[in-house]
C-alpha cells in the first residue's frame, strides 16, 4: 500500500483511495459517493425520465431540448465544477497539463528532452493531417456537419479555418489530454487487457461464422475505426473512469486486511462457470424481451464460453481484493448502463468498464489516452465483427439512448427505472453502513 506524505500540511489535503494511493481531496467520502451516484442518477433521469417518456413517447420537442440542456449542465458540472470542488488534480483524472509537461521537459536530460519535443511535434503534425483527411468525420463528431464548416476542406478561406481548428484541437490533445509521465506503464497495462480481449472477439466471430467472419473486414476500416474509437473512448472515459472512477475510489477506504489468502483454483473455476452461465441467461432474457429480438437458445452455450475467461479473471481479482473489485464493478456498471437500450453493448461495456475502473485506480495506470487505446481496439473490433447486421443473432446495435429505441413502448422504461432504484439504494445503503467504508473527511483522516 502506498505511503502517505510526511508533512502535516500534505496529510490534511490527502485521502487514501480504495487502491491505497493518496490523492488530494477536499470533501468527505460520503460527499464523493453521494455526488457520484447522484450525477449518474441525474444522467439516467434526463435520458429515461425526461427524453424518453415525454420526447419519444409523447413527441414533445420541448422535452428533447430540456433533456439536452440537463445533460449539458451535467457535463459542465463534471468538467468544470467538480474538479474545483474536490481539488482534483489533472493527473488524478489521467490527464496531462501544461505545468506537468513543462516539469517533465525541464527534469529530463538534453537527449530525452529533444526526443520528447520531437514526439510532441510529430503528434501535432500527425493530428493535423488526420484532421484534414477526416474532416467530414470531424465536423460530424462535433455536430457541425450542418454548418458552413462542413465545406471548409474544399473552399478558401475555409481551408485556413480548418487548419486553425485542427491546430487548436491538436494543441489541446498533445498538451492537456496526453499524460506523458506514466504513458508507457499505462499503455502496457492497457495492452494486457486489450489484446486478449481482441483475440477473444476474433475467436468468437470465427466460432460463430467461420472464415465468413472476415467477409466484410478491411484493414482500412479497422484502423480508421481504432483511431475514431480512441478519441471517442477518451471522451467517454473522461466522464466515467476519470470522474465517476475518481469519486467512487475516494468514497471507499482501502481494504484493511491486506495479504489475505486467495481462493483455490477450483473454487474460482466453479464460480466462473456459474457466473458465466447465469449472466448468459440474464442477457438472453433481457435482449429477447427488450426490443423484440429473437435469439435462438443455442447462443447461450456460446455466450457462456465467451464469458468464462472474463468471469475467471474477475473472480481472481475479486478474491485478491474484494472491496476494490466491487467498487470497480459499481463504476463499470455506470459505464454499461449509459448504453441502454442496446443491451448487447450494455453487457460488453459493463464488463470492460469493470477492468478499466480496476486498473485506473492505481496511479501508474491512470492515463486516459492509454485507456482510449483499449476502447479503440475493442470498439473497432466489435464494429467489424459483431455489428451492422453481420453477426446474425449476436449482432450488437451501436445505437443507444432514448432516440434509438427501435420499437418504442412503455415497457422500455422498466430497466432504466430499476437502475435508478439500484443507484439510489446504493446511496441509502452507504449512509447507513459503517463497516464497509470510513467516514472521515480529509482533514482528520490521519489524526
Amino acid at each position: 500500500m502506498a505511503k502517505h506524505p510526511e508533512s502535516d500540511k500534505a496529510q490534511k489535503e490527502l485521502m487514501q483511495t480504495t487502491a491505497g494511493d493518496w490523492e488530494r481531496e477536499r470533501c468527505s467520502r460520503h460527499w464523493n459517493l453521494a455526488e457520484g451516484m447522484g450525477v449518474m442518477c441525474f444522467i439516467l433521469f434526463a435520458l429515461w425520465g425526461v427524453a424518453y417518456p415525454f420526447g419519444v413517447m409523447a413527441g414533445s420537442a420541448t422535452a428533447k431540448i430540456l433533456s439536452e440542456v440537463m445533460l449539458g449542465l451535467g457535463a459542465a458540472f463534471i468538467l468544470l465544477a467538480a474538479p474545483w470542488l474536490h481539488k482534483d488534480t489533472a493527473s488524478s483524472w489521467g490527464l496531462g497539463s501544461p505545468g506537468a509537461l513543462r516539469r517533465l521537459l525541464s527534469e529530463s536530460s538534453p537527449v530525452k528532452r529533444a526526443l520528447f519535443v520531437l514526439l510532441i511535434l510529430l503528434l501535432f503534425i500527425g493530428l493535423n493531417y488526420i484532421n484534414y483527411q477526416q474532416w467530414p468525420r470531424v465536423v460530424k463528431f462535433f455536430n457541425l456537419h450542418k454548418t458552413a464548416m462542413a465545406g471548409w476542406n474544399t473552399s478558401f478561406p475555409g481551408i485556413i479555418g480548418l487548419f486553425l481548428f485542427g491546430g487548436l484541437l491538436s494543441s489541446v490533445i498533445v498538451i492537456v489530454c496526453i499524460r506523458y509521465d506514466n504513458f508507457l506503464s499505462a499503455f502496457r497495462t492497457a495492452m494486457k487487457i486489450a489484446l486478449p480481449l481482441f483475440a477473444l472477439i476474433v475467436l468468437g466471430a470465427l466460432v460463430q461464422r467461420g472464415r465468413h467472419a472476415f467477409d466484410h473486414f478491411t484493414w482500412n476500416a479497422f484502423f480508421t475505426g481504432v483511431f475514431g474509437y480512441v478519441f471517442w473512448g477518451f471522451v467517454q472515459q473522461l466522464l466515467f473512469s476519470a470522474y465517476l472512477g475518481t469519486r467512487l475510489r475516494k468514497a471507499f477506504a482501502p481494504t484493511k486486511n491486506e495479504g489475505s489468502a486467495t481462493a483455490s483454483g477450483t473454487k474460482i473455476v466453479a464460480g466462473a462457470l456459474i457466473a458465466s452461465l447465469s449472466f448468459s441467461l440474464l442477457l438472453y432474457i433481457v435482449i429477447t424481451n427488450s426490443n423484440g429480438t429473437v435469439l435462438p437458445w443455442q447462443v447461450i452455450p456460446g455466450l457462456t464460453l465467451f464469458l468464462f475467461p472474463l468471469s475467471t479473471l474477475y473472480l481472481r481479482f475479486y478474491f485478491k481484493d474484494k472491496k476494490r473489485m466491487l467498487v470497480a464493478t459499481l463504476t463499470g456498471s455506470c459505464f454499461g448502463m449509459i448504453h441502454i437500450n442496446s443491451y448487447g453493448l450494455v453487457a460488453v461495456t459493463f464488463l470492460l468498464g469493470i477492468f478499466l475502473s480496476y486498473v485506473f485506480m492505481e496511479e501508474r495506470n491512470r492515463n486516459l489516452v492509454a485507456l482510449g487505446f483499449i476502447h479503440g481496439l475493442l470498439g473497432s473490433s466489435f464494429s467489424q465483427f459483431f455489428s451492422k447486421g453481420r453477426a446474425g443473432a449476436l449482432n450488437v446495435d451501436y445505437g443507444v439512448g432514448p432516440w434509438n429505441v427501435d420499437n418504442p413502448g412503455w415497457e422500455t422504461l422498466i430497466f432504466p427505472a430499476l437502475c435508478l432504484l439500484f443507484y439510489g439504494g446504493i446511496i441509502v445503503w452507504y449512509f447507513r453502513s459503517a463497516s464497509f467504508h470510513e467516514t472521515e473527511t480529509p482533514r482528520n483522516l490521519l489524526s
